[in-house]
């Protein structure tokens, strides 16, 4: 019985080899790669597509980047989570970072699995091919990081690079709103114009202003028109425009008094906003200098005393 174990030990041991383990890896994601073109062949040519497409009778080619975006699709399931609080979350996140498309969240959550087979993939080769070297660690555990959450962490940049463009253009559209509205325009034809004018300079403003307006002509009303539009961008900066409008259409205010008023009030905050970054600049300067500036100055004003000193003391 020792004779056995020791045997298995031995074979375990010798089939443990660096060459036989960058095999098996080899094997391994060959037989994912497999399994990912045929999902992405079946997700572009699947039964039940062309079964439906007979039916309908339908004969157009769908495009590239149709197929493209259907192929990704058929592998999003194997990554979506089953909490429904975490995929509100991610289609939030996707609709402030303007992907409205109904299919953004599968393609996001297959892209998340292609990052994370890379990332696992990398994982695996650091730690083969850098297996004496001290950075190995921290290597896979950077490779590993970015697959998992690269496309979270990407995702939250362009949300917030979005929401910069938009809070940019809140300043002009107001101003263009005032005139519209005090030049006799109502304010549906008055927000109409805004979104027109600012397709140039702000058109992520204008396609938001543009859906609004859309939304109004159909009926919504115009507070949740407007609440709709913080959900979609996420400025909360505009949560008091959405009040004022809806108090002004409860009491029959005047809606161009109200535009002046609310933005003067954010002339107001943008001012305000502006100090406190200006007064948190020495405490962000602090450290910078503590580490950089500082031992530069110690070195250029008192190294010659001390070189001095102790030639002096020898």
């Amino acid at each position: 019985m020792d004779f056995n174990e020791l045997a298995l030990q031995s074979g375990l041991s010798d089939f443990l080899t660096r060459d036989n383990i960058f095999l098996l890896m080899v094997l391994i994601g060959t037989v994912l790669a497999v399994l990912a073109f045929g999902m992405i062949v079946l997700g572009v040519n699947s039964p039940v597509k062309r079964k439906l497409k007979a039916i309908g009778g339908e004969t157009l080619t769908p495009a590239k980047s149709e197929k493209f975006g259907n192929a990704l699709e058929s592998m999003a399931p194997m990554m979506v989570p089953n909490s429904k609080k975490e995929r509100d979350s991610i289609q939030s996140q996707l609709i402030q970072g303007g992907f409205h498309d109904p299919s953004a969240l599968s393609l996001f959550y297959a892209i998340k699995l292609i990052t994370a087979l890379v990332g696992l993939f990398l994982a695996v080769a650091s730690f083969l091919l850098m297996k004496d070297s001290s950075y190995m660690p921290l290597v896979i555990i950077i490779a590993l990081w970015c697959g998992l959450f690269g496309p979270n962490m990407f995702l939250a940049k362009l949300v917030s690079e979005r929401k910069d463009k938009i809070k940019a253009a809140v300043p002009d559209a107001l101003d263009l709103l005032v005139v519209c509205t005090e030049s006799g325009l109502g304010f549906n034809a008055a927000l109409k114009r805004v979104g027109d004018e600012l397709t140039i300079s702000h058109p992520e403003f204008a396609d938001e202003l543009d859906t609004v307006c859309g939304k109004i002509q159909a009926g919504v009303e115009m507070p949740i028109a407007f609440k709709e539009l913080v959900d979609r961008t996420g400025v909360d900066e505009l949560t008091g425009l959405v009040s004022m409008l809806s108090h002004a259409a409860k009491v029959g205010g005047s809606i161009a008094q109200t535009l002046r008023d609310y933005t003067e009030d954010y002339r107001d905050k943008r001012t305000q906003a502006a100090e406190e970054v200006a007064a948190k600049i020495p405490t962000k300067m602090l450290f910078p200098m503590v580490m950089f500036i500082w031992p530069c100055f110690f070195i250029v004003a008192l190294g010659p005393g001390l070189m001095t000193l102790f030639d002096a003391l020898k």
